[in-house]
């Protein structure tokens, strides 16, 4: 019989659903022999129930950074994360009790704190010793609800969330890097790519994705770009934001420029580029710099996304600035080759972890057989 691995995540925003589907793939990729499920902290509850008010109040606040700044520091303390607790468990521990025990896991891995509340009471009421990983989405800015005695190994982006949570008391950490598709890492035939998109092998081309939060300014820094010179090209994800796509269709570029919408083939279009301009999720940080590509993040969601910020200035792994005026001097700077990427592409080379959802699945490998304690 196989052993079950139980994928714990939550869709708010894209980073933690993208760290689990990733560490999925590892398995099946890498370690069929096992059995995996995902589970979706919201989307479960959406098919059971309605969503509760502060799961509403959550979402709202994702999509509103000044509020999510907001309710990140209020509620970044044991006092509020201790009512954060009580309000999940009653609002949904029965539900995924019922799914725990049905599915029987031998070893469960989160990627949103929510999870560690649920596994804990799990792991008390059952008395089973069920080994849990939890996986850390973001850099150096760690909310307290991620720290948790449940937890058997924490697993981290990087040596500076890992010296955060030594300072919180926890031990068992692994450094393993933010897990993404693995594609990321592989070679990529960029000028076949590019030849689809309508776009030259041999031009310095940005990669414009818009993100959650502040829309307003991508269209900004568009509207600067497409009246540039030809000297560079484009490639503008809108991604869910239809109203954003509609706008840059009605636009004339000067520069060669490839619009699309929706897509999952980030990870080629990404591979492709030579600079990334996004807001500062983990996902797209960590995706940008997986394949090596700088990233300037002119916006991002205050609260966690800081701590992404400030490990891209301090290894010099991309750029980040909110005064439009500089933006728009640096992409000038950048653009004229008055900058060099390349500089900022060996520093990635230095920081980056090799595949790190691979990493994580031979780890959970290594725990199923006994050869880690």
């Amino acid at each position: 019989m196989k052993k079950k691995i139980l994928i714990l995540t939550a869709s708010y925003g894209t980073g933690h659903i993208t760290a689990a589907k990733a560490i999925n793939e590892a398995f099946n990729k890498n370690f069929p022999e096992y059995e995996t499920k995902i589970i979706d902290f919201l989307q479960f509850r959406k098919r059971q129930s309605q969503l509760t008010f502060f799961q509403k109040l959550y979402n709202f606040s994702m999509e509103e950074p000044i509020l999510f700044d907001i309710f990140f520091f209020v509620t970044n303390n044991r006092v509020c994360v201790s009512v954060l607790k009580k309000i999940i468990l009653l609002s949904s521990y029965k539900k995924f009790k019922n799914l725990f025990d049905e599915y029987q896991p031998d070893i469960i891995i989160s990627t949103h704190p929510y999870w560690n509340f649920i596994v804990k009471r799990y792991k008390k009421q059952t008395q089973k010793n069920i080994p849990y990983l939890c996986v850390i989405t973001d850099s150096y800015m760690i909310h307290q609800s991620w720290i948790d005695s449940s937890v058997d190994y924490y697993l981290v982006i990087d040596e500076d969330t890992k010296h955060l949570l030594i300072n919180n008391g926890i031990s068992k950490i692994y450094v393993t890097g933010f897990p993404v598709n693995s594609k990321l890492f592989e070679k990529v035939d960029k000028e076949k790519i590019l030849a689809e998109l309508g776009l030259k092998p041999n031009k310095l081309t940005i990669l414009v994705v818009v993100g959650l939060g502040a829309i307003e300014r991508f269209i900004e820094i568009i509207e600067f770009l497409k009246n540039k010179t030809e000297d560079f090209q484009m490639i503008i994800v809108a991604g869910k934001y239809q109203n954003v796509y509609n706008i840059c269709n009605k636009m004339n570029f000067v520069p060669k420029t490839k619009l699309i919408g929706w897509t999952d083939r980030m990870y080629d279009f990404i591979r492709v580029s030579d600079l990334v301009i996004s807001k500062g999720g983990g996902a797209i940080v960590s995706e940008s710099l997986s394949a090596k590509v700088p990233i300037f993040i002119p916006v991002f969601v205050p609260g966690q996304e800081r701590g992404n910020v400030f490990v891209i200035k301090k290894y010099q792994m991309g750029f980040h600035e909110i005064d439009i005026k500089k933006i728009y001097n640096l992409l000038n700077k950048i653009i004229s080759k008055e900058i060099n990427l390349d500089e900022y592409k060996s520093n990635i080379e230095r920081w980056i972890k090799h595949d790190p959802a691979y990493k994580i699945a031979s780890l959970v490998n290594k725990i199923l057989s006994n050869k880690i304690c």
